[in-house]
């Protein structure tokens, strides 16, 4: 497959479909806390590597979370400690935009002899010997869809249904994001392949378990503002939780509660993950950047949407981020 002493590069799709074809036994990884694009995109592409005649192992750090569980095939995940042999030949990563990002799966793509990379987010750092990096699409899913063009590979209903779960939960079921006339080519042919969209639309974001609506109250009773009501604040602490007998996997998406309050343009969630750890959700409207802000923190992300944890206790955490947006939006 190569020497993993080569010098990382940029690949394009026709390279990245080559990689992919000379491959024998894949691992495929994607990031901590896996959202609907990470879940999507690994299931989507093992899907693609079997039709192949690959033989293939996703793996993720963390549990597929509640909500995603509806997916065709999440059961077939592994954890990095589940997986007993290293006899890849090809480690793959999907919508993680470095090596940290992949948890205890990282062991697992340094030890392979060759890598590569799949993602659409520009902070990036190129970390495969082979990266195929798109930031101007909306997801992962959305390359993942193109490999299977690419690799003319069959796309069946619950094919579409994973590349639908990615694509639109990156793009908050198509409320924001990078959407051009290819991502809604990519939906048609979804659709065509067969698509229940109203179920997977519904199951995906619209129903909740009744504890997401407990964290939920908790969050919008923490809810303040700065700048005029253009910065919008919530936070949960370790409190919150116990007292909700709620856990960290329910807190995707709660961010967008404070964005979508008229007049306001950016947002945080700040959540504590440990006495002296918390964990920010930043989003924000055009024409503003959260991404500069995370990558300054220590993160990464899109434009408009990104996070970053900060080993500092809750509220000391809040007040050095507050004073990062207030700068940003009121300088």
């Amino acid at each position: 497959m190569g020497d993993k002493t080569a010098i990382m590069k940029i690949i394009d799709l026709a390279q990245t479909a080559e990689v992919l074809r000379r491959s024998r036994r894949v691992v495929l990884l994607t990031h901590l806390q896996p959202d609907g694009d990470a879940v999507g995109s690994l299931l989507a592409a093992s899907a693609l590597l079997e039709a192949l005649g690959k033989e293939v192992t996703a793996v993720c750090h963390d549990a597929v979370p509640k909500n995603l569980r509806v997916l065709p095939g999440w059961e077939q995940i592994k954890k990095p400690a589940e997986v007993t042999t290293r006899d890849f030949d090809l480690a793959c990563s999907l919508d993680a935009s470095d090596l940290a990002r992949l948890g205890d799966g990282g062991q697992l793509f340094s030890a392979c002899p060759y890598t590569l990379v799949i993602d659409h987010h520009a902070s990036n750092i190129c970390f495969g010997m082979d990266n195929y990096i798109d930031s101007q699409v909306a997801a992962t899913g959305n390359l993942v869809f193109r490999l299977y063009e690419q690799l003319e590979a069959p796309m069946n209903a619950d094919i579409a249904a994973l590349l639908y779960a990615a694509i639109s939960t990156d793009t908050g079921n198509f409320s924001f994001g990078q959407m051009d006339e290819e991502f809604f080519l990519q939906m048609s042919k979804l659709m065509r392949a067969g698509l229940d969209i109203s179920h997977y639309s519904r199951v995906l974001h619209l129903v909740k378990d009744l504890s997401f609506y407990r964290l939920l109250g908790r969050c919008l009773d923490s809810l303040s503002f700065e700048c005029g009501g253009r910065l919008s604040m919530m936070r949960l602490s370790d409190a919150d939780f116990q007292q909700t007998d709620t856990t960290q996997d329910l807190v995707e998406g709660l961010v967008n509660y404070a964005l979508n309050i008229p007049g306001v343009q950016m947002c945080f969630l700040a959540t504590q993950v440990e006495a002296s750890q918390t964990k920010f959700s930043l989003r924000a409207l055009a024409p503003h950047n959260v991404a500069v802000i995370a990558k300054e923190m220590g993160g990464g992300g899109h434009v408009l949407a990104a996070g970053f944890t900060l080993d500092l206790p809750l509220d000391e955490a809040i007040d050095r981020v507050k004073a990062r947006m207030i700068k940003s939006l009121c300088p």
